[in-house]
């Protein structure tokens, strides 16, 4: 059950602590500006093709929530908020930071982001669309988390200097124009098609053994990507340390 629609003066300009909403609140085609909440309870609110502008929500529960139809969200500041379970459809956030927020179970497949800030947010098991990412920055920790286009080597314009990638995965992304993590523990090249090719060359004509196979295989699949951020560890845990010592010595010596 859908609680009857509020008017948008109930969030707009409203600075409080504690606010409590009617579980399942409806937002229709409205205008939130300058709302400010701290320990709110919005029990699954609904925002379907509304504006929030210039928003801070701080300690706030967002679980459960629904953007819906082109719902904009600009200039909008989330710290320590739950999103658990919330799903993004076809809605946009735009330069808006969220900072140790939850996205566990939240859907942001479909959603897009225009120069957007996460700093020690959980995300966990999550996919984001790569053709729907104008500026990203990412700083903390992503796990299982998929980027993923529909078309071949399409831009990922996101910034990961700050971050670790565990179990992290690029499908059909152009990572050329990313910032890779700044640890050690990562390894980003740029020039990997060019390195690939260089690399199935040199062993070609080595001893056709098993090793070798899986070698080639792995290699052929770089020959046409636009750049490879390999985090060791995870490498390391999936192939095993010797593969991955010599995977990585053949990438880096061209």
């Amino acid at each position: 059950m859908v609680s009857n629609k509020m008017p948008s003066t109930v969030l707009s300009g409203v600075q409080q602590d504690g606010l409590v909403l009617p579980k399942k609140t409806l937002f229709e085609k409205e205008s939130i500006i300058d709302c400010k909440l701290k320990d709110a309870k919005l029990s699954d609110p609904i925002f379907d093709q509304c504006v929030l502008e210039s928003c801070m929500f701080e300690k706030s529960d967002f679980s459960g929530s629904r953007f819906f139809n082109k719902t904009l969200l600009t200039n909008c500041s989330f710290k320590t908020v739950d999103f658990q379970g919330s799903g993004f459809s076809n809605s946009q956030f735009k330069d808006c930071t969220f900072i140790k927020c939850n996205f566990k179970e939240a859907s942001l497949k479909d959603c897009e982001f225009s120069n957007c800030t996460f700093t020690q947010c959980k995300i966990i098991d999550n996919t984001f669309s790569a053709s729907k990412i104008t500026s990203i920055k990412f700083s903390g920790k992503l796990q299982e988390v998929a980027f993923i286009a529909d078309q071949p080597n399409t831009p990922l314009l996101a910034d990961f200097k700050l971050c670790k990638l565990d179990w992290v995965t690029f499908e059909n992304c152009d990572l050329l124009q990313i910032t890779p993590p700044a640890d050690t523990q990562h390894i980003f090249l740029k020039d990997v098609s060019v390195r690939a090719r260089k690399a199935l060359a040199s062993i070609a004509s080595e001893p056709d053994n098993q090793t070798n196979k899986l070698l080639m295989r792995r290699l052929q699949k770089l020959t046409t990507q636009r750049g490879a951020l390999f985090n060791i560890k995870n490498l390391e845990a999936y192939e095993g340390p010797e593969f991955t010592k010599q995977f990585i010595a053949l990438l880096q010596d061209f």
